[in-house]
């Protein structure tokens, strides 16, 4: 698990999934705060795939900023329920 996490490919590969999401969705989207989950996902994504290019020099700064793209990564989940009840 701890390999998967400090893989750029894998890092990659989500980024660019968040990124089709938010393309394969958009019209579903219609008032601006419904982005605000997609938007946390991106974060979380670029921020860790920064982690992981940052940490092979600077592992404290990885650490810290794997550490922000969980929170992004909380957040996101967060948004995404409540969006999900909202649209009900």
């Amino acid at each position: 698990m701890n390999k998967a996490l400090k893989s750029t490919l894998l890092a990659w590969v989500a980024l660019i999934l968040v990124v089709l999401v938010l393309c394969l969705s958009f019209s579903q989207r219609g008032v601006w705060w419904a982005y605000i989950d997609i938007f946390f996902a991106f974060m979380m994504c670029f921020i860790h795939l920064m982690a992981v290019y940052m940490g092979k020099k600077l592992p404290t700064i990885g650490k810290q900023l794997d550490m922000a793209a969980f929170v992004c990564g909380c957040l996101a989940l967060l948004a995404y329920i409540i969006e999900f009840f909202l649209f009900q």
